[in-house]
C-alpha cells in the first residue's frame, strides 16, 4: 500500500491533528467509548474521526465501528464536512455524515470552539446476525455527547432561564443568578446560539454493506416494482434466504440478466445512451484499460506505463486472438465503430453482462452514486471507475496486482483522474461529484 499512500490514493485529503488541545479532545472522545488514549503527537482523521495511525496503534481498524453497526464519530473541527471517509461498513455512513454536518453547521461550529463532539449513529440493530439485521434498519439517530457535558448544562441553563423569566422577584435570587452567569460562560446565550444539534434522525435510503460477503440493499418505496426491497450479492445461495422474516427479492450478483433487468425496470438505468457514451470517452478508456490488462495477464513483465500507443497497436494486431477470446474487446470494438459512424448497434442479441459494461446511473435517481457502484464491478478490469466510485473493491483488488500492473494503475489514475475529477464525474455521470 506504501505506492498508495505516498500518491495520496489512500488516506488522502486528511485531516492531520496534531495540537496538544485537539489530541487531547480526542483523546477525550476515545475515553468516552472506553478506549485507551493515543500517545501519538500527530495522526489524521477523516470525516468520521477515523484515523488509520490510531487503528493501528491500538490494533484495531473497527475501534469506531464495533461489530460493523452503529458506526461511531468523532468531530474536532466542521472542516471534516469537507474530507472522505476512509473505512466503513456501509455505503450510507458518508451520505449520512454529510446530512448531519449540513442540518447542524451552526451547532458544530459552536461546540467545537469549545469541546469535542463524538457520539454513535445509532439504530435499532446491535448486532449483524441475519439479513433481518440489515433489513430492519430504515432510519438511524445520531447521538450527540461532549467532553465538558455541554448538552447537559445547556439544559440546565434552559431550565434557569425560564424561572428566571416566570418566576417573580428572580432577579433577586443570587443563586439562580450565578448559576446562570457560570452555565452562560460555558454555553453561551442559548436563546439565539442553537448549542444542541436539532436535526438528529435521519432516513437510511438505499445502501451497500461489507456484511454477508457484500450486498447491495435496494428501496423502491415511490410505487415502482411494487414498494419493495431488491437485495444483490455476491453469493448464488445464501444461508441467509432459507430464514428470512423480511419479504425481498434476492438476485445473484452474477444472474446479469436479472440485474439489468431490475435496474431498467426501476429506473435506475436508461439502457443504451449513444451520445453520452460518445461524449464521455467511457469506450476509449476500457478500451485501453482492458488491452494493458491484458498484456500485464499475458507478461507480468511489460512496462505498461512507458509504452507508447504505436507500441499497443503493434501488440493488438499481433495478439487479436487472446484479445478476443471473452467477447469484451470485441464488443467495445464494435460500439466504438458504431459512435464513431453515428450507427445505432443492434444489441438484440448481446449479453446483459456486456449491456452492464456500456450503461451509466441515471443522473437524476437518487440512487445513482450506488448504481455507479454496483456497475462498476461489471467492468471488473475496469480500475479508473472504480477508484471513482468504488473504493474498498478498488483497494482489495490493487492487493492482487503485480509491481507493472500497479505503477501503471497508479500513474493513471494520478495524471488523468485527479485533475480532471470533477470533469470525469460530470461527463460519466452528468453530476458534480456527490
Amino acid at each position: 500500500m506504501d505506492l498508495l499512500i505516498d500518491n495520496d490514493l489512500i488516506y488522502g485529503a486528511m485531516h492531520e491533528v496534531n495540537e496538544s488541545h485537539m489530541i487531547a479532545r480526542y483523546n477525550t472522545a476515545l475515553k468516552g467509548f472506553g478506549l485507551p488514549p493515543t500517545k501519538l503527537d500527530t495522526f489524521t482523521i477523516d470525516a468520521t474521526g477515523y484515523s488509520p495511525e490510531i487503528a493501528k496503534e491500538l490494533e484495531n481498524e473497527d475501534y469506531l465501528n464495533p461489530q460493523g453497526i452503529n458506526r461511531r464519530f468523532i468531530i474536532l473541527t466542521p472542516e471534516q464536512e469537507s474530507l472522505p471517509s476512509v473505512y466503513a461498513k456501509f455505503s450510507s455512513t458518508y451520505d449520512l455524515m454529510m446530512a448531519m454536518y449540513q442540518k447542524n453547521a451552526e451547532s458544530l461550529r459552536i461546540l467545537t470552539l469549545k469541546d469535542v463532539v463524538f457520539g454513535e449513529i445509532e439504530n435499532s440493530t446491535f448486532h449483524i446476525g441475519s439479513i433481518d439485521d440489515i433489513l430492519s434498519i430504515k432510519e438511524v439517530e445520531f447521538k450527540f455527547r461532549t467532553g465538558g457535558d455541554l448538552f447537559t448544562k445547556a439544559r440546565k441553563l434552559k431550565t434557569l432561564l425560564n424561572r428566571f423569566f416566570t418566576e417573580k422577584d428572580s432577579w433577586q435570587d443570587r443563586f439562580l443568578m450565578n448559576k446562570i452567569l457560570e452555565y452562560g460562560k460555558l454555553v453561551g446565550d442559548i436563546r439565539y446560539n442553537n448549542i444542541i444539534p436539532r436535526n438528529t434522525k435521519f432516513e437510511l435510503p438505499s445502501f451497500w454493506t461489507s456484511h454477508f460477503d457484500g450486498l447491495y440493499v435496494f428501496r423502491d418505496n415511490d410505487g415502482s416494482n411494487g414498494g419493495q426491497i431488491t437485495v444483490i450479492g455476491d453469493e448464488p445461495n445464501p444461508s441467509f434466504l432459507q430464514n428470512a422474516m423480511f419479504d425481498f427479492t434476492y438476485i445473484h450478483r452474477q444472474d446479469t440478466k436479472g440485474v439489468y433487468q431490475f435496474l431498467i425496470d426501476t429506473g435506475r438505468i436508461s439502457g443504451f445512451e449513444p451520445d453520452w457514451l460518445k461524449s464521455s470517452g467511457l469506450i476509449d478508456l476500457r478500451q485501453e484499460i482492458y488491452v494493458r490488462s491484458t498484456m500485464n495477464k499475458l507478461d507480468e513483465t511489460t512496462d505498461l506505463q512507458s509504452l507508447s500507443d504505436n507500441q499497443v497497436t503493434n501488440w493488438i494486431h499481433n495478439n487479436i486472438d487472446e484479445l478476443s477470446k471473452s467477447g469484451v474487446f470485441s464488443f467495445l470494438t464494435r460500439i466504438q465503430k458504431s459512435l464513431l459512424n453515428d450507427v445505432v448497434p443492434n444489441l438484440k442479441n448481446v449479453t446483459a453482462a456486456l449491456k452492464l459494461m456500456i450503461v451509466r446511473a441515471n443522473p437524476d435517481h437518487q440512487d445513482r452514486v450506488l448504481v455507479a457502484r454496483l456497475l462498476s464491478q461489471f467492468a471488473d478490469f475496469d480500475f479508473f471507475t472504480k477508484f471513482a466510485v468504488n473504493k474498498q473493491r478498488f483497494y482489495n483488488d490493487y492487493n492482487h496486482y503485480n509491481n507493472n500492473l500497479r505503477n501503471y494503475v497508479v500513474h493513471k489514475i494520478t495524471d488523468q483522474y485527479f485533475p480532471y475529477r470533477k470533469q470525469y464525474w460530470e461527463t460519466l455521470f452528468s453530476r458534480p461529484e456527490d
